[in-house]
C-alpha cells in the first residue's frame, strides 16, 4: 500500500516493473500492486512480468554462501587490523614497519563490518598489500601475538593463511565489481544484467573444476545458490532477456550463444519461429497497455491472410532491426543504450 501511494502521488500509473529482495512479504505486495495496476489499465501483458528480484541481493546470498567455511584467517585478519588501528603510537610503529619493508601504498588499513562481505573484501585486499609490515610489526611489539593469542584470538595470521587470503581477494574481486557495475542509481539500465548473470555462471563453472580444493569447494557453494535462482532461464523474468534483444550489440544472436554457454545446449526461452512475435507482443504492450485492440479492417485480414500462407512478405520494424547486423564496440567503449535508441528510433 505504500508503493500503491508513492505511484499515486507521484502520478505514475505506466509501472514496468518492481525489483525487490526475496522477503515474503515482498511476494505478498506484488501480489498486491498486480491486482492495482491492472485495475489502472497501463499493465503489461496483465502484470505477468512485475516482479523483478533484485540482482545485487542474490549476488550477496551467492557470495555469503560461499564465504561460510575458511573463517578463520579472515578473523586473523581482522584481529591484528583491529589491534594496529587502536591507539596512534601503534599505527606510527606499523607505519615504520611498513617503510623498512619498501612498502608504498596509499591505501590505509580498514576494518570491515563482519556481516557485510563487501566491507570484508575492502578489509583483506587493503591488509595484503601489508603482509610483510605485519611479520615484521610481530617483532617490534611483544603484545601483539600475546594479544591476539588470548581472549579466544586465533593468532596471527600465518603464510599458508596469507595466500588464501591472496586468493580470497582475488575471488571476492569479481562480484564487487559486479555489484559496484549493477547497483548505480543513475546509469544502469537493464540490457547489462543477463551479460552479467550468464558471465557470473561462466565464473563458477570455471572456479567449481579448479583443481585449487578451496577454491573449487567455494565455487560448488556459491553455484548451488546461484542454481536456485539462475539455474534455470526459467527462473528468470522474461523482460531480461527482452532488454538483452533491443540491446543492438546483442540482439538475439547473444541470446543463443549465452544461454548454450552457460546450460551446455542451446536451450531457448523463446524458438526462433516465434521469437519475433513473443518481443512484439512485449512491445505493443509497452505502447497500448490493456486498451483494447480495434477489430482488423478487412484489408489488413486480408493481407494477414497473405502473409500467413506465404504469397506476401512484409519485413516488419522489429524484423528489419533483427536482420541487421549487431553493434561492435571496443570492449572499454562506454554504450548508452537509451542514447542509442533515441538517436534511432525513427530509422
Amino acid at each position: 500500500m505504500a508503493i500503491e501511494s508513492c505511484l499515486l502521488n507521484w502520478g505514475i500509473k505506466r509501472v514496468f516493473t518492481i525489483t525487490v529482495d526475496n522477503a515474503s512479504s515482498n511476494v505478498v505486495a506484488i501480489s498486491y500492486l498486480k491486482k492495482k495496476i491492472n485495475a489502472w489499465g497501463f499493465s503489461i501483458l496483465n502484470c505477468k512480468y512485475l516482479h523483478m528480484r533484485c540482482i545485487a541481493h542474490i549476488i550477496n546470498l551467492v557470495v555469503v554462501d560461499g564465504m561460510k567455511d575458511g573463517l578463520t584467517p579472515i578473523k586473523k585478519v581482522r584481529d591484528a587490523v583491529r589491534y594496529i588501528r587502536q591507539s596512534p603510537a601503534r599505527l606510527q610503529r606499523f607505519k615504520a614497519c611498513c617503510e623498512m619493508e619498501g612498502i608504498q601504498s596509499k591505501s590505509s588499513l580498514c576494518l570491515d563490518v563482519s556481516t557485510r562481505w563487501n566491507s570484508t573484501y575492502l578489509m583483506l585486499s587493503s591488509a595484503l598489500k601489508f603482509e610483510n609490515a605485519f611479520d615484521r610489526y610481530a617483532t617490534v611489539d611483544p603484545y601483539f601475538k600475546i594479544d591476539l593469542q588470548s581472549c579466544e584470538g586465533d593468532g596471527v595470521p600465518d603464510s599458508l593463511e596469507w595466500e588464501y587470503i591472496g586468493k580470497f581477494v582475488e575471488f571476492l574481486g569479481h562480484f564487487y565489481e559486479l555489484t559496484l557495475r549493477i547497483s548505480g542509481s543513475r546509469c544502469v539500465t537493464s540490457n547489462i544484467f543477463f551479460d552479467e548473470i550468464s558471465s557470473i555462471d561462466c565464473l563458477l563453472q570455471e572456479w567449481k573444476s579448479s583443481n585449487d580444493l578451496e577454491l573449487s569447494c567455494m565455487g560448488e557453494k556459491m553455484k548451488l545458490k546461484f542454481d536456485k535462482y539462475w539455474g534455470d532461464p526459467d527462473k528468470m523474468n522474461k523482460i531480461i532477456y527482452i532488454a538483452v534483444v533491443v540491446d543492438p550489440r546483442y540482439k538475439l544472436e547473444f541470446m543463443h550463444f549465452a544461454l548454450s554457454t552457460m546450460y551446455g545446449k542451446e536451450k531457448r526461452i523463446f524458438q526462433s519461429e516465434n521469437a519475433n512475435e513473443h518481443i512484439g507482443n512485449v512491445s505493443e504492450s509497452i505502447e497500448e497497455g490493456t486498451k483494447k485492440k480495434p477489430r482488423m479492417r478487412l484489408g489488413h485480414q486480408f493481407m494477414q491472410h497473405k502473409i500467413e500462407i506465404g504469397e506476401a512478405k512484409i519485413k516488419s520494424d522489429l524484423d528489419s532491426y533483427l536482420n541487421e547486423d549487431i553493434l561492435i564496440l571496443d570492449e572499454k567503449e562506454d554504450f548508452d543504450i537509451l542514447k542509442w535508441w533515441k538517436m534511432n528510433a525513427n530509422m
